[in-house]
């Protein structure tokens, strides 16, 4: 199916044009066929952590591919290229831009302790013998 879309999207889109000006670009579905064959081998091997962290790879190398070849196009129009929505033309103000920073500054970390405490938490084995036990 992956041979398939890549076919196929070369003929629908203008996604290789940049990696024909750009050849350093070729990095990123390489990085997502790896991550596809090298989960292959781990899960054979039941290294299901090391299978998840290399299935994220594969994600991320496709996610990329997709933004890299497309950039800086996000949603190119096939009516008039005046109509695609860019990378540009999509973002908010620089002053808005500059408010979500610092919220993400202040709540991603929030949500990080808050997260680790719920796993800690609830981390414990729960037996016969627990007094919530029914």
């Amino acid at each position: 199916m992956a041979v398939v879309f890549l076919g196929a999207s070369w003929f629908a889109t203008p996604l290789y044009k940049n990696y024909f000006t750009m050849p350093l670009l070729w990095v990123f579905p390489l990085l997502a066929v790896a991550g596809l064959v090298v989960t292959r081998v781990f899960i054979a091997r039941q290294a299901w952590g090391k299978a998840w962290a290399f299935s994220a790879l594969t994600i991320a190398g496709a996610t990329f591919f997709g933004v890299a070849g497309l950039f800086p196009n996000i949603f190119p129009s096939s009516l008039d290229p005046a109509f695609s929505r860019t990378a540009f033309n999509a973002a908010s103000t620089p002053k808005t831009l500059g408010i979500m920073l610092a919220v993400a500054l202040v709540m991603v970390p929030i949500v990080i302790v808050y997260q680790a405490w719920v796993y800690r938490l609830f981390s414990g084995k729960i037996t016969r013998e627990s007094p919530a036990y029914d």
